[in-house]
């Protein structure tokens, strides 16, 4: 071969090597989804469609981003009406991470990211009988036996935190807080606006109180 169409090859085949592995890249860098499983199926979600995540990820260095990655978890329920709710957990050290939580309703996705209850595991969720508020029981593992929750109680209509008033109003007021500043025993909803919490008292007896949220 003349030396000049060896050039022109070499030259074409380097050129389809660009064009095909840019197209490679963006391709793996599209399909880049998150799993949401259920008991029978599953449902994977864009990481362009979770912005919060999407910005994390873009934040870390290109040499750990595959780590974060692979640390990513998830958990999926869905309410008695069938709208699908998922925890995205990401930024994660030895046991706890960050939370985004996603809301899939009528092919329409709503996020929110946790502002203070960062670095707490998700534990329970309990829907309002008319599934207007969704309570979830987040907790702290300091690395005892003992476990400490938050409660966290979100509108479901607007997918954001609700407004939380009980009585005596300084532990219903740490109850929601971030502080994480005792264990949550047990959570049930007495109407679509009362929930009853059971909180220790002494050793070997419980507390309840009843929080209003609108």
């Amino acid at each position: 071969m003349k030396p000049a169409s060896l050039l022109r090859t070499l030259l074409l085949l380097l050129t389809l090597s660009t064009i095909y592995g840019c197209q490679s890249a963006v391709t793996d860098e599209v399909s880049n989804s998150v799993e949401l499983s259920f008991d029978t199926t599953s449902i994977n979600v864009p990481v362009h469609e979770l912005p919060e995540l999407e910005e994390f990820l873009a934040s870390v260095e290109p040499a750990d981003r595959q780590v974060e990655w692979e640390r990513v978890q998830t958990s999926a329920f869905s309410s008695p009406t069938g709208v699908i709710y998922g925890d995205i957990r990401y930024n994660c050290g030895t046991k706890l991470c960050d939370h985004l939580w996603l809301q899939i309703k009528d092919d329409q996705r709503r996020t929110f990211d946790l502002p203070a209850s960062n670095a707490s595991i998700f534990v329970n969720h309990a829907f309002s009988p008319k599934e207007t508020y969704l309570a979830l029981l987040l907790g702290r593992n300091e690395g005892t036996e003992l476990v400490r929750h938050q409660l966290l109680i979100l509108r479901t209509d607007e997918f954001r935190a609700a407004a939380v008033q009980g009585e005596p109003v300084a532990l219903s007021e740490q109850a929601v807080s971030s502080d994480f500043a005792f264990p949550i025993l047990d959570l049930e909803w007495m109407d679509d606006q009362t929930l009853k919490i059971a909180i220790p008292d002494t050793e070997d007896k419980t507390r309840t109180l009843l929080l209003r949220v609108s």
